[in-house]
């Protein structure tokens, strides 16, 4: 009797010790290298956006990568999914609407999902891995009324036109005003205009500040920048650019043409 007791107790210490664990590590999210360049978007507008994800794994793919947020945007597109072996990359692409430019932070929170290994029930292990990403919100303002005007003295006179011929050594006047589309309040003195003559050898620029504070559907002033143009300036034609700036970011452009006589 002792001897059969032995016997089934190293049967079953064989079986405990020799059976396979149906547990299987997960791919560890400091194993993933995500890249993704900076996004700058004007408020409640939607972009399409593209991640790099590298599993730097040498065993496990990774399955079912998708971006499950991305705080503060809202994701209104569904995200692709992309099943990704050990050591190599593929995209993962999804859609936003950005958050009022108001208060925004300029860092979001990329959060990627994946499945790796398996669990005591050989189910996939569900991870995530969060990424920072510098993110710049503009408002959503426009350039409107833009054209050539006869002077500074003239603004409100005539309709704004898109071609002017000028004499060398004349001035020109260039006239604008500015309309917030976003819903979002524009604080006065936060943008400016740049108007710039292309071809150097005729002109060159000048800017204005936007002085007046925009809630929705607001607008600003009409205003207007002289520029001289040169003595000696060569003839012919030349683009204007009128371009609505928030520090380096542009938010719109229009673009007319300057005829110089001979």
């Amino acid at each position: 009797m002792k001897k059969f007791l032995a016997v089934t107790l190293s049967i079953l210490v064989i079986c405990v010790s020799g059976c396979a664990s149906t547990t299987k590590s997960p791919v560890s999210p400091a194993n993933l290298n995500v890249s993704i360049e900076s996004l700058v978007i004007k408020e409640f507008n939607e972009q399409d956006v593209s991640a790099l994800v590298s599993n730097n794994d040498i065993d496990q793919a990774i399955d079912s990568v998708s971006v499950s947020s991305f705080d503060p945007f809202k994701i209104v597109g569904l995200s692709s999914q992309v099943n990704i072996p050990a050591g190599k990359k593929a995209g993962v692409s999804f859609r936003v609407m950005a958050p009022s430019f108001n208060g925004a932070e300029n860092s979001s929170k990329l959060v990627l999902s994946y499945a790796s290994g398996v669990n005591k029930e050989g189910k996939p292990i569900l991870n995530t891995k969060v990424v920072p990403v510098q993110t710049i919100i503009l408002p959503d303002a426009r350039l409107q009324f833009v054209g050539f005007a006869e002077s500074m003295d003239n603004l409100l006179a005539a309709p704004p036109v898109s071609t002017w011929e000028t004499e060398k050594g004349k001035n020109i006047t260039v006239k604008f005003s500015v309309k917030n589309q976003g819903q979002s309040t524009i604080i006065g003195d936060s943008m400016y205009v740049l108007v710039d003559i292309e071809n150097k050898l005729i002109g060159s620029s000048a800017s204005v500040n936007i002085t007046e504070g925009m809630a929705k559907a607001g607008t600003s002033y009409t205003r207007g920048v002289q520029l001289p143009i040169l003595e000696d300036a060569p003839n012919g034609e030349t683009n204007v650019y009128v371009k609505l700036m928030k520090g380096d970011y542009l938010l719109d452009s229009q673009t007319l043409v300057l005829k110089v006589k001979l």
